[in-house]
């Protein structure tokens, strides 16, 4: 019997990015054993890719954003649509648009399953060096410091880790069925670390591919704030959006870890501006 997959992806104005990876998600080997219908949300592109859409993926469920909704809000909006669409799902697969998946990504993420509530995690290399990108780590945290994370590599075997990034995931419709849908508070950065500790609380175990998946190139946005503005980026743990990360998931002392991080934040700007 056919598996359905719902495939959900957000997208803005990376049209050529999108257009690779869509290629390479009806390109996988046995597709046809799976009954895959994705979910597109549009996130106010002006390059065109809506029409794009139409005209060459008539089938893909095309969902329009005004532009405000970013990652996190576009992947909770492409969710509601697949739990609202006329079939059900066994699998919902997160897909960032800027990756292209190996022909036999979805054979290793449904291999890399053992129990029928897992998540899998999919390692992404880059196109060039062939080095990790993206994929899972594993918690590293000590008393005062609950949010240290090391960085895993795949390693021919399945690895259980404890973070994610969320740009290909594969998770069950039983799994989902114990954690949810995203926290759609989480508007962009956070969303997917958030989801995979939601799923530890649960006892969902969490796999990262033996193998990668498919290549992505790394965005280091974010990571290297410069000044005060940028700590106010919506694409950013800003204020907002890391306060309710660590009330949710920082412990008794949540007000100590969200004061450090910007206390660190601005003693890296200030030290930088006094070199200058």
């Amino acid at each position: 019997m056919k598996k359905n997959l719902a495939i959900l992806i957000t997208c803005h104005n990376r049209l050529e990015k999108t257009k690779e990876c869509l290629k390479s998600i009806y390109f996988q080997k046995k597709i046809e054993q799976y009954d895959i219908k994705v979910f597109l949300v549009d996130d106010g592109s002006t390059d065109g890719t809506s029409e794009y859409i139409k005209e060459n993926f008539p089938e893909i469920i095309l969902i329009q954003g005004d532009g405000n909704l970013y990652w996190g809000g576009g992947m909770y909006l492409a969710w509601e649509e697949a739990l609202n669409y006329k079939k059900n799902f066994d699998y919902f697969l997160w897909v960032n648009d800027d990756v292209i998946f190996f022909n036999d990504a979805f054979q290793t993420l449904l291999e890399t399953k053992k129990n029928d509530d897992d998540i899998i995690v999919g390692g992404f290399c880059d196109r060039l060096t062939r080095k990790r990108t993206y994929g899972g780590t594993v918690s590293e945290k000590k008393f005062l410091s609950p949010f240290r994370f090391k960085i895993i590599d795949v390693n021919g075997s399945a690895q259980e880790i404890d973070g994610i990034n969320g740009n290909g995931v594969l998770i069950t419709f039983s799994a989902f069925k114990k954690i949810g849908k995203f926290d759609k508070k989480f508007i962009h950065a956070g969303g997917d670390l958030d989801y995979s500790l939601r799923a530890k609380k649960k006892n969902i175990k969490v796999y990262l591919t033996p193998k990668y998946i498919g290549f992505c190139e790394r965005s280091n946005f974010g990571e290297n704030i410069e000044n005060i503005k940028d700590i106010f980026n919506k694409k950013s743990f800003y204020p907002k959006v890391w306060l309710h990360f660590c009330v949710k998931h920082g412990g008794f002392f949540w007000y100590f870890h969200f004061l450090f991080r910007f206390l660190k934040i601005f003693l890296k700007i200030l030290i930088n501006k006094i070199k200058l």
